[in-house]
């Protein structure tokens, strides 16, 4: 049900996209200049990746944005868990009660850039180059989250055509996730919309993610007893332990019912820590386990199978541990899932009719939103053969495309009454 009002034809809100081609080149730019690079500090003892002295300070990307907002009039506010990590909200539209509110939220965090050696060129020194900008962050999500941007500033200039609202979020700490970005404003009930967008998963706009997989974050512990290196039968060696244990996961399999569109679950042992000294036989050495998994599946079933397959396998024969293993969740994100025939994925495939439903075994601020009855769904430009990888990239005209057909779905969704 719609409220009547007239809308321009889509092809107008595209060409003021096209207007914006410099603005978005040159904000995009900015904005990756920033070193908001999000880490678990625990895991960088020896100070932070990329130069970074704590993690995130996202609230330099807020402040860029904030300045940006200012010149156009748009409303917005800032909100920090922690000092340094904020995230914005802006919203533009009447709000008249009944009609729909759509959000669209991004995040202002990025990945470390590894190492220099693997970039063609240094990677918080942005630059546009053939029609593609380069640089940490172009891809995920600093470009997209400019896009964004630009369709929040179209339609500040259109406001007297949506009776509902449009919010742009850009929020933090999407990357590590510790409950400082979009956590935080649904704890203290900040986000308010009945349909949500999150351009975070690449696809050239050709694909529209309906399903996650859920995240669990297992540290598995082997301990095992010290001795000199000259005796090491003296010893029980938790390396040599947890070398087993590796193996048999990758030999083993978790008990699932294969999803529809998602498929099976995956592992990845991403982080592996042990000893003091190459003389003397470590007594500890631990693994983070990076498991997602599938509906069907819980974040407790899967340790307690983890739990089986090192009890079967850690020790060596003759081995007696000194304390045995320990398998701890360190994080669980649930996995979610839209219908492929929401309302927000038919509004979508009419301006991209080539896009397809797809899942992932990424998480993004979609889960959250589904999770709390939001139907939100991962739509958003970009190839992802750089994501999360060196030498990262992304195509100008897509970012000015997205910035047109976002701001004309949004005013589609505002225009229409709640059933």
């Amino acid at each position: 049900m719609t409220g009547g009002t007239t809308l321009p034809d889509p092809r107008v809100l595209l060409e003021e996209a096209r207007a914006l081609r410099p603005f978005i080149v040159d904000l995009t730019v900015r904005v990756c200049r920033e070193r908001t690079v999000n880490y678990f500090a625990e895991d960088f003892p020896g100070g932070g990746p990329d130069g970074m002295t704590s993690p995130g300070q996202e609230g330099k990307v807020v402040a860029v944005l904030a300045e940006e907002l200012k010149k156009v009039g748009v409303q917005f506010t800032t909100h920090a868990k922690v000092p340094g990590r904020d995230c914005l909200l802006a919203t533009v539209g009447r709000r008249l009660p009944g009609y729909r509110h759509m959000l669209v939220l991004l995040h202002t965090d990025t990945v470390p850039s590894g190492a220099p050696s693997d970039w063609k060129f240094p990677p918080f020194e942005p630059f546009e180059k053939d029609g593609k900008l380069f640089g940490r962050g172009v891809l995920d999500d600093k470009g997209p989250l400019v896009s964004a941007f630009a369709a929040l500033r179209i339609l500040s200039a259109h406001e007297d055509l949506i009776p509902g609202a449009f919010t742009f979020g850009a929020v933090g700490d999407e990357e590590v996730g510790i409950g400082v970005g979009l956590p935080y404003l649904i704890e203290r009930g900040l986000i308010h919309c009945t349909d949500a967008v999150i351009p975070d998963i690449a696809g050239n706009m050709k694909e529209i993610n309906v399903a996650e997989k859920g995240r669990v974050l297992l540290k598995v512990k082997a301990h095992g007893r010290q001795a000199h290196a000259m005796e090491p039968a003296k010893g029980v060696n938790a390396i040599n332990a947890m070398a087993r244990f590796l193996v048999a996961l990758q030999n083993g399999r978790l008990r699932y019912r294969a999803h529809p569109i998602l498929g099976g679950p995956t592992i990845n042992a991403g982080l592996v820590r042990g000893g003091v000294a190459p003389n003397a036989v470590p007594a500890d050495c631990e693994t983070t386990l990076d498991i997602r998994y599938v509906p069907g599946q819980t974040a407790d079933g899967i340790r307690q199978e983890i739990q089986t397959i090192a009890s079967e396998s850690i020790w060596g024969p003759g081995e007696v541990a000194a304390a045995g293993f320990t398998a701890e969740i360190m994080q669980d994100a649930k996995p979610c899932e839209v219908s492929p025939d929401a309302p927000i994925v038919k509004r979508i495939r009419r301006h991209a009719p080539d896009a397809r439903v797809v899942g992932s075994g990424g998480g993004t601020f979609a889960k959250d939103l589904v999770l709390m009855g939001v139907d939100a769904v991962g739509w958003s430009p970009g190839d992802e053969a750089t994501y999360h990888q060196p030498n990262e990239e992304i195509e100008v005209e897509q970012l000015v495309t997205f910035a047109g057909r976002l701001a004309n779905l949004a005013l589609e969704i505002a225009n229409e009454q709640q059933a």
